[in-house]
């Protein structure tokens, strides 16, 4: 497995994010594992989250979790089911994950209306922390319309791939609704054997019982959802049903 090392700094952070959104210049650039990753380290450290995949035209956190997308966000956007209904448990720790749903004819204007906007808030009041998953931002609007309802937004460029003028594009699209830009992240950097050496020294060996965290194109098997209390852990989908639609 190829090494991967990503450079997080954050820039600019007075209040808590609670909401954060997770985008990039371009397509391909790590942007969904690194949310798949970041969410699955914030429930491993105890922190009530969910995943939402906002990424309407390339949805691809159901192939990283191995998940059921068939309904999903968009669903609940439109009205014909509750959030509670259709989100799904990942693993054995306190991470929730909202797939996209239908493929919608009107993705953009989905994503802003006002039902995404009443979701958010809901959702901000049943989760510890909320990331989305959104699509690129210099291809099409919908990361942008989803970062503006965010407290903020992650921006993940490539190294070897994403153009500093790119960079720059992606950053003034976000500066230009005055979304907070909580930090960039340099994904698939480069690592030198000496430094390697170093990290692999001071590497961890997971429990093979834990759900497999996913790396780039990720073939990780699927996890259903859990019974209610697995090893001590509540199942908080319960609390998402209560929520309005």
């Amino acid at each position: 497995m190829r090494k991967l090392r990503t450079n997080l700094r954050f820039v600019d952070v007075h209040e808590p994010a609670r909401v954060i959104a997770v985008t990039s210049a371009l397509q391909g650039e790590g942007k969904t594992t690194l949310s798949c990753n970041l969410a699955i380290a914030l429930a491993e450290a105890g922190w009530r989250v969910l995943l939402v995949d906002a990424d309407l035209r390339r949805p691809k956190v159901d192939d990283y979790l191995g998940l059921d997308a068939g309904v999903g966000l968009t669903d609940v956007l439109v009205g014909d089911v509750k959030v509670g209904d259709v989100v799904q448990r990942w693993g054995d720790k306190s991470l929730l994950v909202l797939p996209s749903g239908s493929a919608p004819p009107n993705p953009s204007e989905l994503l802003g209306s006002k039902a995404m906007s009443d979701l958010l808030l809901a959702l901000r009041e049943s989760a510890d922390i909320v990331i989305i998953d959104t699509a690129p931002l210099l291809a099409v609007t919908d990361g942008v319309v989803v970062a503006v309802q965010a407290d903020g937004a992650l921006l993940v460029t490539q190294q070897g791939r994403t153009s500093r003028t790119q960079v720059a594009a992606a950053a003034r699209a976000l500066h230009s609704v005055s979304v907070r830009l909580l930090g960039c992240v340099l994904n698939m950097a480069k690592v030198a054997k000496a430094e390697a050496y170093q990290y692999e020294a001071y590497r961890v060996v997971a429990s093979t019982s834990t759900a497999s965290v996913p790396t780039d194109r990720a073939t990780s098997g699927r996890h259903s959802a859990s019974a209610d209390g697995v090893n001590g852990v509540a199942d908080h989908t319960q609390e998402l049903t209560r929520l309005p639609r």
